[in-house]
């Protein structure tokens, strides 16, 4: 028995208990990949073809391995220009191996029966467990309410003792000077002190003696008397002077 299917854009024959090297599917080694398109059924001379497929005709596989296929040399070359390149390529492939061909409405032989109904009711017992041990460990509303609302009686309580101690403070802020409002009388004390002496008669008295005492001491300066220039004597040219010679000889 063997049976024609197609993966990645291509066609391969399967038989059972033999493996296949396909392209590249996303899966883990150990998964089981089930191949649905199936073109062509061959069982003991009976011959199914599909159009395209058989429909509900199934191959049941498991990933053996993911790998990379040997390196291939991809040389271009172009002849008087010197283009030369080369690059290599691995191809991806996984490698399955056929467990079973199923015509339309059989079914495995080695499927394992389903345990999703036991999964969905232990859930379900673990969540309800979980919901009552949170409903009993939380507290009661009504608890909390009386709580807050006796934790705000008490403050309202004790909220006119400290009412009571305010005015009391303030009296005594106002009549205890503080240092920032007795410092600007000093300074004016001492202004009106310089003032004072500044403006008095003995003040100005002394100070015009002051001034007259300077004076006398500088005495007034006198400019020196710059004697005039001598006459330079002139200069004769040499022309007139060899006249003269002549004439004296």
């Amino acid at each position: 028995m063997y049976a024609i299917v197609r993966t990645g854009g291509k066609q391969y024959r399967v038989e059972e208990g033999r493996t296949v090297t396909v392209e590249r599917l996303p899966v883990e080694e150990g998964a089981a990949v089930e191949l649905d398109n199936v073109l062509l059924i061959e069982d003991g001379g009976q011959v199914t073809i599909g159009s395209p497929i058989i429909e509900g005709a199934r191959v049941l596989t498991e990933v053996e391995a993911n790998g990379r296929a040997k390196k291939i040399i991809v040389f271009k070359y172009r002849a008087k220009v010197r283009t030369r390149k080369k690059t290599g390529h691995r191809q991806h492939f996984t490698r399955l191996a056929i467990t079973e061909i199923l015509r339309p409405g059989q079914e495995s032989k080695t499927a394992k029966p389903k345990r999703r109904a036991r999964r969905k009711a232990v859930a379900e017992t673990t969540v309800d467990a979980a919901a009552a041990a949170t409903a009993a460990a939380a507290p009661k509303r009504g608890t909390r309410r009386k709580a807050a609302a006796t934790k705000t009686g008490t403050a309202a309580k004790a909220a006119p003792k400290t009412k009571a101690r305010k005015p009391a403070a303030a009296k005594a802020k106002a009549e205890t000077p503080t240092g920032k409002a007795a410092a600007p009388k000093r300074k004016t004390a001492r202004k009106k002190k310089d003032g004072d002496a500044a403006g008095s008669p003995k003040a100005t008295a002394s100070a015009k003696s002051a001034t007259a005492g300077e004076a006398e001491k500088k005495p007034a300066r006198r400019r020196k008397a710059t004697p005039p220039k001598a006459a330079e004597p002139e200069q004769t040219p040499p022309e007139a002077a060899r006249q003269e010679r002549d004439n004296e000889e």
